[in-house]
Formats: structure tokens, sequence, C-alpha cells
């Protein structure tokens, strides 16, 4: 089921579709798209975490590019869910790309989030500014999940393994996903579906728990 919805951040109404499960719904997620990334860009994701079991939010971000700005919209996004009369209090954040900067940002400073999915995240970019994912996910007390396309031609392949080490070093409960012969948009059926299944399978699991 889709709700047309919206939320409220600096004064701005950010307009959003909610895709609701048809069964039981075990929790929610906001779902962060790229840089330049539009409403439209994470429909597919949406729809597999519906049918998962969990209630998952698109949106058009404020501010493309800007991960402070981002960081402000997912808490919007994740103040919505929290409302939401069908969906319990157990929320995720998914991000790819981009996204998943603005997700790890997220994970470190709301300690109501029960899990994190990062994909195809980078670890540094010089137009992030002051924003710092890879020391602001140390202090998550979520579960996160990372997944890395084998053949990402935007992000190196070790930036994954740089958000592992500093969760490992920081304690914090995580899994690393190769998905072989995958680009970062995951644009091989095959190497999409495969990564659905994991980001669903462990986000039903984790929030479920």
């Amino acid at each position: 089921m889709l709700q047309r919805v919206a939320f409220a951040v600096a004064g701005t109404q950010v307009e959003a579709i909610l895709h609701l499960p048809d069964g039981e719904t075990i929790g929610g997620a906001p779902v962060l798209a790229g840089r330049g990334g539009t409403l439209a860009d994470t429909a597919y994701l949406c729809e597999a975490l519906a049918a998962a079991g969990v209630a998952a939010l698109r949106f058009t971000a404020r501010v493309d590019g800007d991960a402070l700005a981002g960081l402000a919209d997912a808490g919007g996004a994740v103040r919505l869910l929290r409302a939401h009369p069908t969906i319990p209090q157990r929320i995720g954040v998914v991000g790819w790309s981009f996204g998943g900067v603005v997700a790890a940002l997220a994970a470190g400073r709301d300690s109501r989030l029960r899990a994190a999915v990062l994909v195809s995240t980078p670890a540094a970019r010089d137009y992030w500014g002051p924003a710092k994912p890879l020391a602001e996910i140390t202090r998550t007390r979520a579960q996160v999940l990372l997944v890395r396309p084998a053949e990402d031609e935007v992000v190196a392949p070790a930036d994954a393994d740089r958000y592992a080490a500093v969760l490992t070093q920081a304690r914090v409960r995580h899994e690393l996903v190769t998905i072989a012969g995958a680009d970062h948009n995951f644009t091989g059926p095959a190497q999409r579906a495969e990564m659905l299944a994991a980001v669903t399978t462990w986000l039903h699991a984790t929030l479920a728990a």
C-alpha cells in the first residue's frame, strides 16, 4: 500500500511516499537516495522492503549533496515513521551511495535507530564539509549492514573495509556483504536481486529481534 505523506524540516514540507506492507509490519526505515537522487530512484528498494514487512519511506532531499541538511531530512523522516499508527517503534535507516553517508550520520546521532544499512557508500569526499561519517557511525547503538558492489566504478571497494574497520574497533555489531559482479547502481538483474535479498533479509531480522 502506498501513502502520500509529508514531514516538516526547517519550515519546509518534504513530500514523501510511504510503502506499507500488505501483511504484518515489523518496523520502518527511511530510504535515502544518492547524490542527485529523486523520489523515483529508491522505489524498487522500498517495494522490496515493504514486501519483507518493513515500512519504507522515500523522498527527495531538500538540498542535494549537503550531508548535514540530509541529516535533518532523515530526522524528519524518522519522526514521521515513529508517529505513524501502524508502524511499530522499531526503526532503521537505509542509504545508498551519498545516502549511505547520511545514514551513517543518522545512526551515530540517533540512539533510537536499531539498524543502519549502507549500500555503495563512500568513506570520504571533499564536498561533505564538516560531515565525518566514519567517526559518527562509531557512536551508533544500531547494528550495521555494509553492502559493497565488487565492481563499483564510483566508490572504491576498500571504502567498505574502512567502515568495517572502525566499527570493529568500536565494537559495533556489523556485517559486510560483497555482491560479486555488481556495479555501483546494481544494474545487472542478478546482482540487484542479490543485493535486495541481502538488505531485506538482514533488516527484517534485525528489526524483528
